[in-house]
């Protein structure tokens, strides 16, 4: 059997932390300075983390309130760390930096902690088996997490868009998304992203056109498996239900967008001219009209546009396409405001008669 990778380790940093008062042994720094509280009254006056005596227990409050807080933040996403290490380490997960390699597959990752729950991949015991799809694991908690992907359970809620995940880590990444700034962005579409790999993962879209992930519904296709993943949620039978209006959403995110129809409410402004969005995709989408930036080709006769969309909607001068069509006269157009303005002229019509009828 392999040798546990964490016993074979001999970096100190593994070693767990001691309360300098009680001796108590604590997993983390976090949790030896929320345990050193308990001793705030203690009659030695003793700091559980550092070891430094006080003259009073006001004294050793202040001592751990002024030296083991979290005084060192982040300035991309505002996380806080109570030390210089500690962020280093974190800004990792913005630069894309991955410097803790696995010896033994070379599978690289941004941090030692998750380095080292990989290398348990590598042990061949691992006696917590899942009763659905037979999958094993070393440790009960790493099953227990995993059979969320059965049971649907999504326990971490973000408190600020109300998205439920499966775990405490996906809901720290998905965190990033509302505090962090996108600094890295496409160099084809100008799409937006936290880290330099989502980025580069985002750019194959333009370079592989291949759509290898097929929705096993309606046959539509995707480049990636989680454009497919939120795809799926569309043909869910369980939907979120509009108090207003009583459409069936796939999600709470999805309800959220929705309900800006009926509040009015247009959060995402242009900077350039003004105009303002509830969505901000459809922000992103128009802001490539004023950055000249024109991706997508006619195969036909060349023309260049800035959005997809625009290339749909020309491709039917091409194919003669005309997917809008009047229920009064069955004329048919090519976009549907063509069609809207269209169908004042039956309502024009509707009440020159009714005039008629008056007179």
């Amino acid at each position: 059997m392999m040798q546990s990778p964490l016993k074979a380790s001999t970096d100190n940093s593994d070693a767990p932390l001691s309360c300098k008062v009680c001796r108590a042994l604590c997993g983390s720094t976090n949790v030896l300075i929320k345990h050193s509280w308990s001793h705030v009254d203690d009659p030695e006056r003793l700091c559980g983390v550092c070891g430094e005596e006080k003259e009073s227990a006001e004294e050793l409050k202040s001592h751990l309130h002024q030296s083991h807080q979290k005084t060192h933040s982040c300035n991309i996403c505002g996380k806080c760390f109570l030390t210089v290490v500690g962020l280093n380490r974190h800004a990792t997960l913005h630069t894309g930096e991955r410097p803790y390699k696995c010896d033994i597959c070379h599978k690289a990752y941004t941090l030692k902690s998750t380095l080292r729950l990989h290398r348990w991949e590598h042990v061949e015991e691992k006696p917590h088996k899942c009763d659905v799809c037979n999958q094993s694991f070393v440790f009960k908690q790493q099953l227990r997490i995993h059979s969320r992907i059965h049971t649907g359970e999504k326990p971490y809620r973000c408190d600020e868009c109300g998205k439920s995940v499966s775990d405490f880590r996906s809901l720290s990444r998905h965190k990033l998304g509302h505090a962090g700034e996108k600094r890295y962005s496409c160099q084809v579409c100008g799409k937006r992203f936290l880290t330099p790999g989502k980025a580069k993962q985002h750019e194959k879209i333009h370079t592989d056109r291949d759509k290898t992930h097929l929705c096993d519904v309606c046959c539509k296709a995707f480049h990636t498996g989680g454009q497919l993943k939120a795809h799926l949620k569309t043909h869910s039978e369980e939907k979120i239900v509009c108090s207003e209006c009583g459409k069936g959403l796939s999600s709470q995110g999805a309800l959220r967008r929705h309900m800006m129809i009926h509040t009015g409410e247009r959060p995402y402004g242009c900077s350039d001219c003004g105009r303002t969005f509830n969505c901000r995709n459809i922000l992103r989408a128009h802001l490539k009209t004023h950055s000249g930036i024109k991706p997508f080709v006619c195969g036909v006769c060349g023309k260049a546009c800035a959005r997809k969309e625009h290339l749909t909607v020309h491709m039917r001068t091409h194919n003669g396409e005309r997917p809008y069509q009047c229920t009064v006269c069955d004329k048919a157009f090519t976009q549907s405001h063509c069609l809207k303005t269209h169908m004042r002229s039956h309502q024009g019509e509707e009440q020159s008669a009714v005039d008629g009828q008056k007179s």
